[in-house]
């Protein structure tokens, strides 16, 4: 039997899946009881040895390797380990307990640090911490692949993501980093209700606005009525076209106001004749009797203007 060699089956050093494990956290009673020895982790073949002396040193989980000399696996791999040519052992595992405190990171480190864990097996490897070296396994002692070991660590890794998305949101909100969940509800709830402040502010001043519009609409309106009223009124606007006036100043209120000032009114016969009897009293007030009276104007100026007639006549004759 070859001599046994310790190797060192782990240490807290970053793997190359990003994360670690503490050897102090390692439960390794139950592999000490069956301290099986593979092949780059193949355990479904035949042990090639076993490992005596496990024990923890210095951060480092070690053991000395004891080869099968009956076996041809065994006796070859031992014959390379003893020629120098494979130098390195790793482990099969169970994690059970991982951390994300931050102290236990180390510069590199990208996922949780596993704290607990069970040691299932250690294989003699070509090359150590790789991902055929290192072998996770579940609670069932089910192999786990790759994929399924980056997604078991990406749980903690979003946990640490909403950890900065929640501290930046205290930053947002002017609080400390080390202000409680309650400190921070009362924060969003004060924002809350600041905004629902600001929007029943926002509608009682839409309401004002509102009733301010309606206030100047019916006033326009009432103008309007006035205005077309007072246009029909002095036969500047058709009865009939009412309507239709009103429904162009709904549309353009002022537009519609210059334009029924723009209309002339129209002269009623009563005014006309008004008009022609203030011609006809200034032309016969500036004639003189005797014009008056060649013109036979003074029949006229008796009957339809006796005030005139009587000024007429004591001028002419100086007697009422």
């Amino acid at each position: 039997m070859a001599k046994a060699k310790t190797f060192v089956l782990s240490d807290e050093s970053i793997n190359t899946f990003g994360f670690r494990v503490l050897t102090s956290g390692a439960d390794i009673e139950q592999f000490k009881r069956n301290p099986v020895m593979y092949l780059n982790h193949d355990d479904y073949g035949t042990p090639i040895g076993r490992w005596e002396n496990i024990r923890i040193e210095n951060g480092q989980l070690l053991a000395d390797a004891v080869f099968d000399m009956e076996d041809e696996e065994g006796k070859k791999i031992a014959g390379k380990v003893d020629r120098g040519f494979l130098k390195m052992a790793s482990i099969g595992f169970r994690a059970l307990e991982r951390s994300e405190e931050t102290k236990l990171m180390l510069p590199g480190q990208q996922y949780p640090t596993v704290t607990k864990w069970r040691l299932r097996e250690a294989s003699i490897v070509g090359i150590g911490s790789n991902h055929n070296a290192i072998r996770l396994y579940d609670e069932n002692d089910r192999l786990l692949s790759d994929d399924e070991i980056l997604r078991l660590f990406d749980k903690p890794k979003q946990i640490n993501f909403e950890r900065k998305m929640k501290k930046e949101t205290l930053a947002l909100l002017s609080l400390a980093d080390t202000a409680s969940d309650i400190e921070l509800h009362d924060a969003v709830r004060k924002i809350l209700d600041e905004k629902k402040k600001l929007e029943d502010d926002k509608k009682e001043l839409s309401d004002k606005l509102k009733k301010i519009e309606d206030d100047a609409k019916a006033a326009k309106k009432a103008d309007a009525v006035k205005l077309t009223d007072a246009a029909i009124k002095a036969g500047r606007l058709n009865a009939k076209a009412r309507e239709a006036t009103l429904k162009q100043f709904d549309n353009d209120f002022e537009a519609t106001k210059t334009m029924l000032e723009a209309i002339p009114s129209s002269v009623s016969l009563k005014d006309v004749l008004k008009e022609t009897d203030k011609t006809e009293l200034q032309k016969l007030s500036d004639m003189t009797w005797d014009q008056l009276d060649k013109g036979n104007k003074l029949a006229v100026l008796k009957d339809k203007y006796p005030d005139l007639y009587k000024e007429k006549f004591d001028e002419q004759f100086g007697q009422k």
